[in-house]
């Protein structure tokens, strides 16, 4: 409740600038069914461990309604489950798709009216999806307040939450197009243009944010640099596609390891759990790990646990738009997932394997679409701007209990902003929550900016790239300082949906 607080008082002070910060805990974890499944507002975001995804609280309808939906950068209409779902009816369906998280009933709000029967109809890559209608109803998120947002309310799914699309308009499932909550969001006069920040936090945060209208230097190491959203086929921006310029490895004694031959397109979606790299690149990985892929099987790609005690320096190093184009370093226990043993308590088969100690591999092989989805993302600080197509990338600064909080405004799109020098040490506090030692308990400290001046000197398009990673990741300019493990070891991490 203190950290709720302290966030609220937040709120009250970010005014000026439209930013507000909104708390929330985590779901009890649960391993999901064993089948394959693929201004600034402020949302924090629900990490659910064990099922995959993000979870952000919103309200829909008059009075209000709570709905817990997935957020999804990756796709970009926003939907509800009805009450009435067949999946929340059939307990057959809920043995195998899981029990529905929340659910909207229409009958019980005042501001609800339908768009257009049985017209909505969204499908993903990984197999699932939902239909039903579109409506339109009044919606909160952060404490900003939407008139009207139209979404898809869902009678049939096989997704057991709803989703909270943020991509482009372009990309709504609807043959007829509407303006979508990122549109709303600026035409309600929101926030000034379309931008969000994204900061999911480590592999056992509780919590991420994500800010609407703005960005957080307190949550990324270095300078955030800029790199283009590349158009689709059409010349249309339907998607968050920036080239991945390069993929290398660098062990514990400074080895550097490429497995890139060209330049790749890939999709920063938070909606994806893992990361989906073309079947050529994925494949010289995998040997190089002598890691067993069983994807046309399990689901999974199997690897040597033992990769997490020999090499706990080892990182995975993505960078983008070329040789001077930002670096986000993954470590490897956000790849390597001690998440198998869980499985099979509950009957996965996991055929005869070259090692005893197994683990799953957070990248896939893909022949059609390549993702960077919450095991990169983790790693990453990312903001998203949609008016000006273009996304800015640095190291995030993991388990950060401060904020300094620069608004994206018109003028400025994605200011030129330095984040923090080094990654936060945090300490164990009394109360489990993560604190730096000094005085107020380790209760979180927000300083909100009133104009978008950088907190420091530096174009975001001028820098080397080489931003230290984190857990004391090895970086160029300076050593990173070690992060201790600040929550529960929520060893598991489930399949997410594959959106697009």
């Amino acid at each position: 409740m203190r950290f709720l607080s302290a966030l609220a008082a937040v709120a009250v002070g970010a005014t000026a600038q439209r930013v507000i910060p909104v708390g929330f805990s985590r779901p009890t974890p649960r391993l999901p069914a064993l089948h394959k499944r693929a201004g600034t507002y402020s949302q924090e975001l629900n990490n659910n461990l064990t099922g995959g995804g993000y979870y952000a609280q919103v309200t829909v309808g008059t009075p209000p309604q709570t709905v817990d939906l997935i957020v999804d950068t990756g796709s970009s209409d926003v939907w509800i489950l009805d009450s009435n779902a067949d999946l929340c009816q059939s307990r057959a369906m809920q043995s195998y798709y899981g029990y529905c998280l929340s659910t909207y009933d229409s009958s019980e709000s005042s501001t609800f009216s339908v768009v257009s029967d049985d017209t909505f109809s969204i499908r993903y890559v990984d197999g699932s999806g939902a239909e039903g209608d579109y409506i339109r109803d009044n919606f909160s998120i952060g404490g900003a307040d939407i008139e009207a947002l139209q979404m898809g309310l869902a009678e049939n799914s096989t997704i057991n939450s709803g989703l909270l699309g943020i991509g482009f308009a372009a990309n709504v499932a609807s043959r007829t197009p509407y303006p979508n909550i990122m549109s709303l969001f600026q035409d309600q006069d929101l926030i000034a243009i379309q931008a969000y920040s994204l900061y999911l936090d480590d592999l056992y945060a509780e919590t991420g944010t994500i800010l609407f209208g703005g960005l957080d230097t307190d949550k990324f190491i270095g300078e955030l640099k800029i790199v283009p959203i590349e158009p689709d086929r059409s010349g249309n921006y339907s998607s968050f596609t920036v080239a991945l310029s390069s993929l290398t490895t660098t062990a514990d004694n400074g080895t550097v390891t490429n497995y890139t031959r060209s330049a790749v397109p890939v999709i920063l979606d938070s909606g994806t759990t893992l990361t989906y790299l073309p079947s050529s690149m994925a494949d010289r990985v995998f040997r190089a790990f002598d890691a067993v892929d069983d994807t046309s099987g399990t689901g999974l790609v199997f690897i040597n646990c033992d990769y997490l005690s020999n090499n706990a320096n080892f990182t995975f190093d993505f960078q983008f738009g070329g040789s001077d184009g930002p670096i986000v370093r993954v470590p490897i226990d956000e790849m390597v997932l001690n998440n198998v043993q869980g499985y099979i308590d509950l009957g996965l088969d996991v055929s005869t394997l070259p090692f005893d100690n197994v683990c799953s591999f957070g990248i896939q092989p893909s022949s059609d679409y390549y993702l960077l989805g919450d095991t990169f993302l983790r790693s990453a600080y990312v903001v998203y701007d949609l008016t000006n197509k273009q996304i800015g990338l640095a190291q995030a600064n993991l388990n950060s209990t401060d904020s300094n909080i620069l608004e994206i405004t018109e003028d400025s799109g994605i200011p030129d902003a330095s984040g923090v020098a080094s990654q936060v040490t945090v300490e164990q506090t009394a109360t489990g929550l993560p604190g730096t030692g000094s005085d107020g308990g380790g209760l979180p400290t927000v300083t909100v900016t009133s104009t978008s001046t950088p907190s420091a000197s530096g174009s975001a398009s001028g820098q080397s790239g080489e931003n230290a990673g984190a857990r004391a990741v090895p970086a160029p300019d300076w050593e990173a300082l070690a992060v201790a493990t600040v929550a529960g070891l929520f060893g598991l991490v489930g399949f997410g949906m594959i959106v697009l």
